[in-house]
């Protein structure tokens, strides 16, 4: 178990540079930005749904659950809002051409943000399929979701950058270095969910990274609807959903 969260931890990470280094070799539109970030969304969404709530209502009650994930959508909210926004992929609609030449500014609070992120990303990994561990069983909709986010995620952050006139080395060191923290979060993870905890927690911990999910789902398909390709990113939202509902189903 130990070694294939660490595999899906690390190609977790890859994702995240693949996705930054595509920037070095072509432009990406607008149009096909806002696409890959409905998708991306459409499977965390898929993920929370399909695989994080059910196995978290197998050991808490519904009300429990609702607590649960009520509690990870209102600290990504508070973060985004007081702080710096979680997800640059989620908030691209947000940074417009003045916040990114204010990169350098921001560069810290957005770093940290992004870590906390990164960190119950990595938990996710280790909790997708909690519930069947000890039956030896993994669901692997969480980890496909978390790589499709991973991808955009990385981009939107190098994007920033390349308008900060950063250079490619510092780029590429900033993304690996933040989107490691998922490794740091799968292995915490895997302490938490192998010790003997008792169902409630795990319940609720699973719940509550849930709800930042959800959160992450709801801000960046909302954000870009309101603005751009209003069908082009529904579309994309629901192809990212049925994924994940097709996943869980071949794997569950």
């Amino acid at each position: 178990m130990f070694t294939i969260i660490l595999i899906k931890a690390v190609a977790a990470v890859v994702s995240a540079m693949l996705g930054a280094g595509l920037l070095f070799s072509i432009k990406l539109s607008h149009n096909k930005l806002c696409g890959l970030i409905s998708f991306s969304a459409g499977a965390l969404l898929g993920a929370a749904l399909f695989t994080l709530l059910p196995e978290a209502t197998e050991s808490i009650s519904l009300i429990e659950m609702i607590l649960g994930a009520a509690s990870g959508y209102l600290l990504f909210h508070l973060i985004s809002k007081y702080f710096s926004h979680v997800c640059p992929a989620c908030s691209a609609s947000h940074f417009d051409e003045k916040t990114t030449k204010k990169y350098s500014e921001i560069v810290l609070t957005l770093l940290v943000a992004l870590s906390i992120h990164s960190l119950l990303d990595g938990m996710a990994l280790s909790s997708g399929g909690a519930g069947h561990m000890h039956n030896g069983g993994n669901n692997d909709s969480v980890f496909i979701a978390i790589v499709t986010h991973k991808f955009p995620e990385g981009l939107a952050l190098a994007a920033l950058m390349i308008g900060s006139n950063y250079s490619r080395k510092k780029i590429l060191f900033s993304v690996a270095g933040v989107e490691s923290v998922t490794i740091v979060g799968a292995l915490l993870g895997l302490y938490i969910f192998q010790s003997d905890i008792s169902p409630a927690i795990m319940g609720a911990v699973m719940a509550h990274i849930a709800g930042g999910f959800v959160y992450l789902a709801a801000h960046a398909v909302f954000g870009e609807m309101l603005k751009n390709h209003k069908y082009m990113v529904i579309a994309s939202f629901t192809a990212g959903i049925l994924l994940i509902l097709f996943v869980s189903n071949l794997f569950g």
